[in-house]
């Protein structure tokens, strides 16, 4: 089972990256991810996550859920520009204790979405600073990045005792 997580990962990621999932793509994914597995082992790698799959759906959904809003606001502020909409800046935002695999997520999906940029990423603290283009309430921002961290936490929930 350890060696198929990987293998399944992979082969999700190809059939998202091409956009369509056919037998063709789920089989070109599988032989792709069983050369770059071959090439690269993960040897003393280990999985330190629990997976639940309806909390990955929830984080997916949110994140595509802001993506779409995100780029909203973005072309409203490049076609009607105005001083509150142009107003950006740096924030600095503080995690609960986490995983450093949850930060990335977070940290990602924040420069995934059109508007915003993650500079910097720690995860002994936990801190993130993200550049935010319409930066209206600091903390309502903040209150935000907390929410996506426990939607991320909430499917990918860390192992204690990090064992696999």
């Amino acid at each position: 089972m350890r060696r198929l997580a990987p293998l399944a990962v992979l082969v999700v990621a190809w059939v998202l990256l091409n956009g369509e999932l056919t037998v063709g793509n789920v089989v070109a994914g599988a032989i792709a991810a069983a050369v770059l597995l071959a090439l690269f082992p993960l040897e003393g790698a280990r999985w330190q996550h629990q997976l639940h799959p309806l909390g990955l759906a929830r984080f997916l959904g949110f994140v595509a859920v802001s993506l779409v809003t995100s780029s909203a606001q973005v072309i409203r502020t490049v076609l009607r520009p105005s001083a509150p909409r142009l107003r950006a800046g740096i924030v600095r935002v503080e995690l609960p204790a986490t995983s450093p695999l949850v930060v990335t997520l977070v940290a990602n999906a924040i420069s995934l979405t059109p508007g915003t940029l993650t500079l910097t990423a720690t995860n002994e603290p936990a801190v993130l600073h993200v550049h935010v283009l319409g930066l209206g309430d600091v903390e309502a921002f903040r209150r935000s990045v907390v929410d996506l961290h426990g939607r991320a936490t909430a499917a990918f929930t860390p192992i204690l005792g990090g064992g696999a």
